[in-house]
């Protein structure tokens, strides 16, 4: 009737995204960059590349990878449903739920069907990418309007960046500090 019984230790297939620390592209782990101004000047700021949030830098960035990660499973539980056609079985370790087709005998087993999740996962997130880029669903006015308004927030982000970079060159000058 099962193929698993309630404490059998068994393997879960597993493919998840998780975040991966790595050194941070911006600062290098250094927690601060250094502006040259124009004028030769020096200016070292906090890096914002690493600074979740409202947070201080960490020097590094979390970037999301899909990992494969057979894990021990022990049941707990099971739940079985029949429809008088066919059983279908749900294993339970505490909350966690699984079904069948990725629970394994062997570590070696879950690891194969893992890498066999991940393609899948990469496949789902290509497709998705590709549909987010080329939403056909959208008309060409939709998409004029939506770049036309993209072109003049940027026009307004450039006149405020270009307006803070003269602030900060003005207390440059005024900073002791400013050549370390």
């Amino acid at each position: 009737m099962t193929k698993f019984n309630i404490g059998d230790a068994v393997w879960r297939a597993r493919c998840a995204r998780q975040p991966v620390k790595q050194l941070c592209p911006t600062c290098y782990g250094k927690k601060e960059v250094t502006l040259i101004l124009g004028n030769g000047d020096h200016v070292i700021l906090p890096c914002m590349g690493c600074a979740p949030g409202c947070q201080r830098p960490t020097g590094y960035v979390d970037e999301y990878e899909l990992v494969i990660e057979p894990e021990l499973f022990t049941i707990t539980g099971l739940e079985i449903q029949d429809d008088g056609k066919e059983q279908k079985v749900t294993y339970r370790n505490g909350c966690y739920l699984a079904d069948e087709e990725i629970l394994f005998k062997t570590k070696e087993e879950a690891a194969k069907r893992s890498a066999e999740m991940k393609v899948v996962l990469e496949e789902n997130q290509r497709c998705q990418a590709m549909y987010i880029k080329h939403n056909m669903n959208k008309s060409y006015s939709w998409n004029a309007h939506y770049h036309i308004r993209q072109a003049s927030h940027n026009r307004k982000e450039a006149l405020y960046h270009e307006k803070m970079a003269k602030i900060c060159k003005e207390k440059s000058k005024d900073d002791p500090t400013r050549d370390r």
